[in-house]
């Protein structure tokens, strides 16, 4: 290999378009205080005659992702969510809301990559990238059913345009290696004077890539950080926002045109303001891939 130009993958299917659908799933829970009230996630409380009951929330997200390279440096991401989200009160459901999400455009730029040259095989590959989206308000956040209308963390979308920054950095040597990103997001108004807090996440995990005659293993385990700031309605809403720490589990398979995502996220910390959050216990997501 001695054409300077041809950028090193990190894994299979670099540089190649593909069409995916992914299952996100998110789990939380609390319990309502001696007034009967509750904040969920970010900080609207709904008060009720629910006393010292257990609420759980449920987010399932389906998502349709499509990733466009353009000369190689490019990437174009589009996704398209579809949300079913449940409420329950001591294990009987209060809410389930189901509808079209907020869709996001992405755009990344690769600002460095090892190439490949003729002794390439004993390097430590690198990229970088970098890049910025929208987050386009789609998403209903006024869906109502018999007990009222639902807090806006489960509607299925937040009623605002919302900035997305990204960075990327990855490495491999030989069979192992690490990728991590960091994400912000500056969120913006609905039309309700409402505005979630700007949100900052980390994912870092390291990987192992294993060959079999047909088929390519990545097992990978990490850490993922999500960090809100307080929320704000009409003033900030206090008993929102905090920091909270996931340790990462996960699967990568590729064969021929196809590929098999699979990652358990579980908490192992939380520092939430307030008294009122409820509480992550989980995360999960499964996602198949074609690539062209």
């Amino acid at each position: 290999m001695n054409n300077c130009n041809v950028f090193f993958n990190i894994s299979p299917n670099d540089y190649r378009n593909s069409i995916g659908f992914y299952r996100h799933t998110r789990y939380m829970s609390g319990t309502y205080n001696e007034l009967g009230q509750i904040y969920l996630k970010h900080g609207g409380v709904e008060t009720s005659d629910f006393l010292n009951k257990k609420i759980e929330d449920l987010y399932r997200t389906y998502e349709l992702r499509g990733t466009f390279y353009w000369r190689e440096k490019w990437k174009t991401m589009v996704t398209f969510p579809v949300v079913d989200n449940t409420q329950k009160i001591d294990g009987l459901a209060k809410y389930r809301v189901k509808g079209i999400a907020d869709p996001i455009l992405m755009q990344t730029y690769q600002v460095y990559n090892t190439k490949e040259t003729a002794d390439s095989s004993e390097k430590v590959i690198h990229r970088f990238t970098l890049g910025g989206g929208v987050k386009i308000p789609l998403g209903s956040i006024n869906k109502s059913y018999a007990y009222g209308k639902p807090n806006l963390d489960i509607q299925p979308g937040s009623g605002s345009w919302d900035f997305i920054f990204i960075s990327t950095y990855s490495l491999r040597y030989k069979s192992l290696g690490f990728s991590s990103n960091l994400n912000v997001k500056f969120n913006t108004y609905n039309n309700e004077n409402f505005r979630y807090g700007n949100t900052l996440n980390f994912n870092g995990n390291i990987f192992y890539m294993k060959s079999t005659k047909n088929l390519l293993i990545m097992p990978f385990t990490g850490v993922y950080v999500e960090n809100f700031e307080k929320d704000y309605e009409y003033s900030i809403i206090n008993d929102s926002g905090g920091t909270t720490f996931f340790g990462n589990l996960g699967l990568k398979l590729y064969k021929d045109n196809w590929s098999i995502n699979a990652q358990y996220q579980k908490v192992f910390s939380s520092n939430l303001n307030g008294e009122k959050q409820l509480f992550t216990t989980n995360r999960t997501t499964v996602g198949l891939n074609y690539n062209f």
